[in-house]
């Protein structure tokens, strides 16, 4: 499994989601304060999750675990691949907020420290983008989002505006096998409010990715490869997790090994991106 995938981890936070008239969903546009990200369904308000996503939310903790579940935060090893095959050897601090759909992330590369964050699919970067040497440079709000999917996928296959259908059959690929849950993302709309003026501004965001799948490994339950396409952009990711564990503030598992890949229409697996080593 090999692939380039790549955009920075991104803060989305969504604090009140509901749907207009016309279908798209709505949200608050969340406060530059990521604390405030740190949100999740009141108490008996939790989605009702589909029967055949069910199964692969209790394996992953479960759904009580998760709704209690605000942030999670890791460090971890990376390792970027160039294009020439070259590795690049770096750091990142990640902070995900799963009912938010936000991550944020922090590298201290050799010439300057980095900030990047993708809240409900929209990018932002702090720092001096010419100086960073990393390979991952450009691809930061695939990369993140990668992250975000693999690790909070319980939650993204819960989310309002994602449409999901079951395939028929299940596939083996590398021996393993799996059922695949397809997935279509729809635009939202972002509601923001500037101080001092009492007009609203609504904002349409369309999704960075249309249409995704999730892999459900039929021995785990676990979804443990996700495959995000958006192909009039003309991108497409492939993202693997391995290892799942508790992280040590929490009950909800999720993968301690992160493989990110460039991928294509067919969800094939393409050249190594990064793999990411959650630190213990």
């Amino acid at each position: 499994m090999v692939a380039r995938v790549i955009r920075s981890v991104v803060l989305i936070a969504c604090t009140g989601l509901i749907l207009t008239g016309c279908g798209r969903q709505v949200s608050q546009d969340p406060s530059q304060d990521p604390d405030l990200l740190a949100t999740g369904p009141a108490q008996g308000a939790a989605p009702v999750p589909r029967p055949f996503v069910a199964a692969s939310i209790d394996a992953a903790g479960g759904l009580p675990a998760w709704t209690q579940c605000r942030k999670i935060q890791f460090d971890a090893i990376v390792t970027a691949n160039y294009p020439d095959g070259g590795l690049y050897l770096t750091e990142h601090a990640f902070t995900l907020y799963p009912w938010s759909n936000a991550i944020r992330a922090e590298a201290g590369e050799p010439f300057a420290r980095f900030t990047w964050q993708v809240v409900q699919g929209r990018y932002s970067f702090e720092g001096d983008e010419q100086v960073d040497v990393s390979p991952l440079r450009g691809s930061y709000p695939d990369y993140s989002e990668a992250v975000l999917q693999i690790v909070t996928a319980p939650i993204r296959v819960l989310a309002e505006g994602v449409s999901l259908s079951r395939r028929a059959q299940s596939v083996q690929l590398a021996g393993q096998w799996y059922q695949p849950i397809d997935a279509r993302y729809e635009a939202r709309e972002i509601v923001s409010e500037e101080k001092g003026r009492k007009k609203k501004q609504v904002t349409l965001v369309e999704p960075s990715w249309t249409q995704g799948t999730y892999f459900q490994n039929q021995d785990a339950l676990v979804m443990d490869m996700i495959w995000l396409g958006n192909p009039v952009a003309g991108k497409f990711v492939l993202v693997r997790g391995y290892d799942y564990s508790r992280p040590s503030d929490s009950e909800v598992l999720i993968p301690t090994k992160i493989e990110v890949f460039q991928s294509g229409p067919q969800a094939e697996c393409g050249p190594r991106v990064a793999l990411i080593d959650l630190k213990r």
